[in-house]
């Protein structure tokens, strides 16, 4: 069995640890002996292994990390960071994440207060029914009390029920 190239290169990896099975483990040895390009990669895949593996033994100094993170955030500081950036990372800490948290929750809330019991806005006044309310006078008001159910459904537009209206004789 021959394999292409991107399958040794994905299974590198695993021969250099030496978690390849038996079988494919002769396929990827095969390929590699006609592959120059396979090869170099695998040679490259199996120095970093090799550094990896002589870094693995170096022992860390007591109080290595503590200094090193506290020099890392001494130059993090020091470098000019945009403006978003230092948002997210203020956000990253809990206790200003929870803190936001709970803002959100409140602006929220009291948005959602405001406008639901907030008094609704008058409607203005509509131009024609402001015209045929200044031609009523208060004595035509005392007289005839449906006057202004005659006028709303007049402004309606609905004639027919308007010549319908007891006591009204004609067109």
């Amino acid at each position: 069995m021959t394999l292409q190239c991107e399958d040794v290169l994905d299974r590198l990896v695993e021969g250099v640890t030496g978690s390849v099975p038996p079988g494919d483990r002769a396929a990827v040895v095969a390929h590699l002996a006609t592959c120059p390009r396979c090869r170099g990669e695998a040679a490259a895949v199996e120095n970093t292994a090799a550094r990896l593996r002589e870094a693995g033994r170096f022992v860390t100094p007591p109080g290595f990390w503590p200094d090193f993170m506290r020099q890392l955030d001494a130059r993090l500081e020091a470098e000019p960071q945009r403006v978003l950036i230092r948002f997210r990372r203020w956000l990253a800490s809990p206790r200003h994440a929870l803190g936001t948290a709970a803002v959100t929750v409140l602006a929220s809330l009291a948005i959602f207060m405001a406008v639901r019991f907030a008094p609704p806005r008058p409607m203005p006044p509509d131009p024609v029914d402001t015209q045929v309310r200044g031609l009523v006078t208060e004595t035509m008001t005392i007289t005839l009390p449906s006057l202004g159910d005659i006028l709303e459904t007049w402004r309606a537009g609905l004639s027919q029920e308007v010549d319908q209206v007891p006591g009204r004789t004609g067109p």
